[in-house]
Formats: structure tokens, C-alpha cells, sequence
């Protein structure tokens, strides 16, 4: 009897006319694939982008780290300089110059009034290249004998 019903079913199957849009379907449609390829470029485009900016946001930050380097190097042969005396000869000295694109200058002042003596040495680096440093690097320091 089963077997009956199973051949009764299958004969059903074969006799009817579905409407189309009840068929089944395999695959995607062109439609479907065209929108996936359209997302799947936005997402490259978007990674593509973000690599850039994280790539001139590391430039910039190195070069800053670099400048820093620079000025706090000449702060501390401010610090170390032998003859307190002569330590206004520090903004003529040769390590003043450019260097990997980084330019320094140092300037020293005396301020002796009151009955102070003080020295203030002060290290400003810029950049040669214009943008590379959106402000210049600063370092001031204070030294009594």
C-alpha cells in the first residue's frame, strides 16, 4: 500500500505545473553577486584608506620623536657642559645644524639682574620639510652656577 501511495506522489510531482515563483533555484542571481562584488570593494577601498592614514600618521610621529630626541639631547650637553662660564659658547657649537631633516638652534640668555645669575639655555627644532612638524620642538632649561 505504501508503495502505491509513494508511486501516486511521484506521478503528482511529475504531472503538475509549479509557477515559477515557487520553483526552487540554485545559485545566486546577478543581482545578488553584482551587490556582494560592490560591498566587497567598499571594504578594500575602506582598509586601503585606513593603511594610508595610519602610515603618514607613524611618519609624523616619528619625526616628532626624533626632534624631541634632538632638543632634549642638547639640553642635557647644556647640563654637562664643563665651564659654566662658557656656556654661552653652546649656541655656536657644531652640533647645532640639520640632521635628518630636522634643523636646531640654540640660543642661551643671562639674566643677571637682581643680583641673579642665571643662564637659560633654550633648544628649538623645526623641520625643513614644510608639514613635517606642525609645531616646533621646545626646550628651555634654567642652570645656575
Amino acid at each position: 500500500m505504501e508503495r502505491q501511495h509513494l508511486e501516486a506522489r511521484e506521478m503528482t510531482k511529475q504531472n503538475s505545473t509549479l509557477p515559477a515563483s515557487t520553483m526552487t533555484r540554485d545559485g545566486f542571481t546577478m543581482i545578488e553577486v553584482m551587490i556582494a562584488v560592490v560591498l566587497l570593494a567598499g571594504v578594500v577601498l575602506a582598509m586601503g584608506m585606513s593603511t594610508t592614514v595610519l602610515g603618514r600618521n607613524m611618519r609624523s610621529s616619528d619625526i616628532r620623536n626624533r626632534a624631541q630626541s634632538v632638543a632634549d639631547m642638547q639640553i642635557g650637553r647644556a647640563r654637562a657642559w664643563p665651564t659654566y662660564s662658557t656656556l654661552s659658547q653652546l649656541s655656536a657649537a657644531k652640533f647645532n645644524g640639520s640632521a635628518d631633516g630636522l634643523t636646531s638652534a640654540t640660543t642661551v640668555s643671562v639674566d643677571s639682574s637682581a643680583g641673579k645669575n642665571l643662564t637659560t639655555v633654550t633648544v628649538t627644532v623645526t623641520s625643513v620639510q614644510s608639514g613635517a612638524l606642525a609645531s616646533p620642538i621646545v626646550r628651555s632649561v634654567s642652570i645656575a652656577p
